[in-house]
């Protein structure tokens, strides 16, 4: 009996990884396939998690996986800033989630080695830019009509 328990477990064990890998690509169709203020939070979602997938490959010496995944995590923010000024919906919550994900690849990026770094610091101050452009659409000037 104890030796099905353990089985199971080792079993569960082993596909957790790909479970994960799954759950990623699932994420990625739904975040395309939105549209609006849902896409902009499932982009921005997407991006920030993107950022922890991120770090495992650098942890665990996957240093090409990690790099494509950077740029995966670019796309997704660059999607949900797009979105988000598109639709006009979800501008703050965007813009918060780009925050969080700027400030864990900026953390991401002090455990890299020197080597790893600057494309980082590219998205990173992408990221930033995506952020400025958020709270400028929610925090410009009104246009007045001339009528």
């Amino acid at each position: 009996m104890q030796r099905i328990g353990s089985i199971i477990v080792l079993l569960v064990l082993c596909t957790l990884p790909l479970a994960a890998q799954r759950n990623v690509d699932g994420l990625k169709e739904e975040a395309d396939r939105a549209a609006g203020g849902h896409q902009a939070r499932l982009c921005s979602e997407l991006a920030q998690y993107l950022v922890g997938v991120a770090d495992q490959q650098f942890t665990q010496g996957n240093s090409e996986q990690g790099q494509a995944t950077v740029q995966d995590i670019l796309k997704y923010a660059q999607k949900a800033r797009d979105a988000a000024i598109k639709s006009h919906d979800k501008l703050k919550e965007t813009e918060i989630r780009l925050r969080e994900t700027q400030r864990h690849l900026e953390g991401l990026k002090r455990t890299l080695a020197l080597e790893d770094r600057p494309p980082l610091d590219n998205v990173e101050k992408k990221i930033e830019q995506f952020r400025q452009d958020l709270l400028n659409a929610m925090f410009a000037p009104k246009k007045k009509d001339n009528t």
